[in-house]
């Protein structure tokens, strides 16, 4: 009965478990979890560093400093708070005029270009983007003339992708896109991590799936995960994963790329909406949900205006699902509190039988040990006896061969002047202890082989006599803890008894608690 009570509530408390495809992927998922329940600390922390610069330019003693905190401040809010960041982009832009210097003057108008289309401001940044292109731009601006084309480009090319209207088709935006990253990529120098993160990019885009992997996957080794590089290459990576068909490890690493932007702050993101949509067809509707509310937060606080359209598109249809599993856990809940009710009772009632039974059992344990104790008590006495024999049958011996030393009786000199007599009694009584011992503990050889290595374990050749090894560890069982009390009883010296002790010690499973195993033979609990 109380078997089937078991399987019963093992199945119960199965049905609420998610099925988990993949261990990796929800381990990933779950340290993803954990991350989203400390975004707020990392989000203070990021607070406070950029409250730092502020305190910083507002003791600023030049206007070359002034620039230098305005453009290190922007930079801090572009992907976390885009408005801000066009904030001061536009102060550093101002600064510079004051300046008087027209290289850092296109450096904040460049730079501004990108938290602009972030927030939405498409045509702004555009009109901005082609004025400065008919502009001569310094050699050694051009990197960042391409880095800021590619970065509105591949923008829009997301937002198309993700069926957000823009002014141009589909395939101008990834033509736009192409150009201006191999263009921005060229100027990138060899060690620097971001150089091999978009080649892989470039690669992917190529459908060179598999050479793009492999520069991921080299490159996530060599760059910490606090990094937005880390962010932006597990994203790209999960792509090509999602492309392959390979759901699970897509998933994994969506959420290795959300843990990044958490710890980075990043809140202009995309890696928790594709998550989301993911979990959302494997019918992790809980987790979908919540990721999807992050996703939208995150978009919210940045000011990302797409991201919010493209992420609330999706919010009604997961926001049903979730509410559809609510209500059917709600009834599956009502159901299991009326089958567990019943298994209640019927666990009562077994617990009842048990406690009984338990009764029975503790009684029965009380006289197996009392039975446990007589058995060494009268084993003991066995023993002391047999001890006093041999003393007096050497003692006796002795007699005997001092009074045929003494010519008393010749013929009886002869038949025991030798040590054979004695060592005939000795090996007599040997073997009837031996046997004795054996047939109380009939699993003693058995247990104390247990308990050594598999390489020195003991094999008797006769399974009714013991070895001298274990006729030792037989005497200490039975309570003779003391060396030279064994040396005595064995004939031997009590060097030799430390020998044998140390030599089986070392041949212990555990050399520390070896002799306490020893003594637990044969005890019954």
């Amino acid at each position: 009965m109380k078997y089937n009570l078991l399987l019963l509530l093992s199945l119960i408390i199965g049905s609420f478990m998610p099925i988990k495809a993949n261990t990796n992927t929800e381990k990933e998922l779950n340290r993803l979890d954990e991350y989203l329940e400390r975004k707020s600390e990392f989000d203070n922390k990021k607070t406070r560093y950029i409250d730092s610069l502020c305190n910083r330019l507002s003791k600023s003693r030049s206007l070359q400093e002034a620039f230098d905190l305005q453009m290190a401040i922007a930079d801090e809010y572009t992907l976390f708070k885009s408005d801000s960041a066009i904030v001061y982009y536009t102060l550093a832009y101002r600064t510079a005029t004051k300046i008087g210097d027209n290289t850092r003057q296109l450096h904040a108008r460049l730079q501004r270009l990108r938290p602009e289309v972030i927030a939405g401001f498409y045509t702004e940044a555009f009109d901005e983007f082609r004025t400065i292109e008919s502009e001569p731009i310094p050699d050694n601006v051009l990197p960042l003339f391409y880095q800021s084309g590619y970065r509105m480009y591949s923008f829009m090319l997301n937002a198309v992708q993700s069926n957000i209207p823009g002014w141009f088709n589909d395939s101008t935006y990834r033509e736009k896109t192409i150009f201006y990253r191999k263009k921005w990529v060229a100027t990138i120098p060899e060690s620097e991590p971001t150089k091999r993160l978009y080649e892989a990019e470039q690669l992917a885009s190529d459908n060179k799936k598999i050479a793009a992997k492999m520069v991921l996957s080299d490159l996530m080794g060599d760059i910490k995960e606090n990094t937005n590089e880390y962010a932006i290459a597990a994203a790209i990576m999960g792509h090509l994963l999602k492309d392959e068909g390979k759901i699970d490890e897509s998933i994994r690493y969506f959420a290795t790329s959300a843990i990044s932007d958490i710890q980075c702050s990043v809140k202009e993101n995309l890696s928790m909406f594709e998550l989301s949509m993911l979990l959302y067809s494997r019918n992790d509707i809980d987790r979908a949900y919540r990721y999807i509310f992050s996703s939208i937060e995150d978009a919210a606080s940045c000011n990302a205006k797409m991201r919010v359209l493209n992420v609330s598109s999706m919010l009604p249809v997961i926001e049903s699902a979730q509410r559809k599993e609510v209500k059917s856990h709600e009834q599956l809940l009502m159901t299991y509190i009326a089958i567990v009710s019943i298994l209640l009772i019927g666990l009562i009632i077994a617990v009842l039988f048990l406690y009984k039974q338990m009764k029975k059992l503790s009684a029965t344990r009380t006289k197996l040990k009392q039975a446990n104790m007589t058995k060494d008590e009268y084993m003991g006495q066995f023993l002391e006896l047999s001890s006093i024999y041999m003393k007096r049958l050497e003692s006796f011996s002795k007699m005997v061969n001092r009074k045929l030393q003494s010519g008393q009786v010749e013929d009886l000199m002869k038949t025991i002047k030798s040590s054979k007599f004695t060592d005939e009694q000795h090996r007599g009584f040997y073997k009837e202890f031996d046997h004795a011992f054996l047939k109380i503990y009939t699993t003693f050889v058995e247990d104390f082989n247990n308990l050594l290595r598999p390489e020195e374990r003991i094999e008797l050749e006769d399974p009714n006599s013991l070895t001298t090894e274990l006729r030792i560890y037989a005497l200490l069982r039975l309570g003779m803890e003391d060396s030279s009390k064994i040396a005595e009883f064995l004939k031997y010296s009590i060097n030799t008894i430390y020998t044998y002790r140390n030599k089986m010690k070392n041949k212990a499973l555990n050399r520390e608690t070896f002799e306490q195993d020893v003594m637990k033979i044969g005890v019954i609990d």
